[in-house]
């Protein structure tokens, strides 16, 4: 069965589109129709004349002549023909049943998918790459073809000269398990200057969350963590069926809706709170949280899902990184210094081969300046800078040093770009490299 929308997985278009439910729900209204006929006393003939479907009028004859040759009584009939009929009723829900729940990791990708455009509001989504895997074949080390895919293609986008196609977003929906696994994708986002958002398992409630993710060591110290956000309390997809006595909604991960809502606002700005956080066309979560609850699991350093009044938002801007640097525990900071990063390593590996002299320092510090000035200020990237160095180095002539001192929106703290590089020879692309420290 071929899937071309969302639209595709409604229950009732599940059931037209299976021939075996089409003849069961024909044989379905047969049975009714037989059973109409014999309650109200009247012969078969009259009461199917009015039908205009062919098909179930002949099936409705046949099924009254049937029971006309092998039983004389009526309520032997009517007992007969309900228990047919229920039988059937039965093998379709189950058989319905049966289709809904194969096809749900399909639609839940679907839902997931969806929630990004739907939270991203944007007409095209520039640079947009998806992949066709399973989670558990992004949870094989063994045999890594796809870590391994998604490496090559960050890596040929981030290390050559021209940067203006890098990547700034990896989702990866569901939860990657170990830890093992999720070092070694944020060590392919940190390297590549992404932001990766993945989720955390899909548990029943706060305590499961907090009981399990106290045993996790996903947060540490280790400063490739700071590239990496993990959502928790899954969004509700759409309510349970109860066609097919369902026992729960179907519940989706949230990092797609996030990661839309954090392509639409500005880099600068975490999606978080009641207004820059709540997401579009999400009507429910897992579970109820209670404020000592999202101070508790927002301290751990999940991202969870709140709420409130009809909306749902993210309630948290934390990376999984816990180290002393509190830039990098916020995604915002950390995507804001990445970026900048990025634009400084594409624009000095424009410069290859002019020589550094004074000339040549002018006209760095000016571009620098000028590109720095556009993103300062109010709903911009960043509060205020100061280029501290820029000069040659007196031992190695070839390498030049640059200290950005950048004030990004974040409550009271200074932090340092301090970037190293070659210009005035070939090199290698990405022969610049950049730490982050706390002023």
């Amino acid at each position: 069965m071929v899937f071309r929308s969302l639209s595709d997985f409604d229950v009732s278009r599940l059931a037209l589109r299976s021939s075996f439910l089409k003849e069961l729900r024909h044989k379905i209204n047969s049975y009714f129709d037989v059973l109409k006929t014999l309650q109200s006393g009247r012969t078969f003939n009259v009461a199917n004349q009015e039908d205009t479907s062919e098909e179930p009028f002949s099936k409705t004859i046949e099924l009254c002549g049937g029971l006309k040759e092998n039983f004389n009584d009526l309520t032997e009939m009517v007992a007969e023909i309900t228990r047919k009929m229920n039988r059937a009723q039965n093998i379709y829900q189950s058989s319905l049943k049966h289709l809904v729940n194969k096809a749900k990791t399909l639609e839940a990708t679907y839902q997931g998918i969806t929630l990004f455009f739907d939270n991203a509001e944007a007409e095209v989504i520039s640079n947009l790459s998806l992949m066709n895997a399973e989670i558990n074949q992004l949870k094989d080390l063994d045999n890594p073809i796809f870590i391994d895919t998604v490496a090559k293609t960050f890596n040929e986008a981030y290390d050559r000269l021209d940067l203006s196609e890098h990547y700034a977003l990896l989702v990866i929906p569901e939860y990657l398990g170990s830890s093992i696994v999720l070092d070694q994708w944020a060590k392919i986002a940190h390297v590549n200057k992404v932001l990766l958002l993945t989720d955390f398992a899909h548990l029943d409630g706060p305590d499961d969350v907090v009981e399990l993710f106290e045993t996790s060591s996903h947060v540490r110290p280790e400063t490739y963590l700071s590239n990496v956000i993990m959502t928790c309390n899954w969004l509700v997809g759409r309510g349970k069926c109860d066609t097919i006595a369902e026992v729960d909604d179907l519940f989706i991960p949230p990092s797609l809706a996030l990661a839309g809502k954090i392509y639409r606002n500005t880099i600068s700005q975490s999606s978080a709170g009641a207004k820059f956080g709540v997401l579009n066309q999400v009507g429910g979560v897992r579970f109820q949280l209670k404020k000592n609850d999202l101070a508790v699991i927002e301290g751990l350093g999940l991202i969870p899902m709140y709420f409130k009044n009809g909306e749902v938002m993210a309630f948290s801007a934390k990376t999984l990184f816990n180290g002393e640097n509190l830039g990098l525990q916020t995604y915002s900071v950390v995507r804001v210094f990445d970026y900048v990063s990025k634009v400084l390593i594409d624009y000095f590996n424009r410069k290859t081969f002019e020589n550094f002299n004074v000339r040549t320092r002018k006209t760095l510090m000016q571009d620098i300046v000028d590109f720095l000035d556009r993103h300062t200020g109010p709903k911009k990237l960043i509060e205020s800078f100061a280029i501290k160095r820029l000069e040659q180095d007196m031992q190695q002539k070839d390498r030049v040093h640059l200290e950005l001192h950048m004030e990004p929106y974040f409550p009271a703290k200074n932090f340092l770009i301090r970037m190293d590089g070659k210009i005035g020879d070939s090199g290698k692309a990405n022969t610049w490299e950049a730490a982050y420290e706390q002023g």
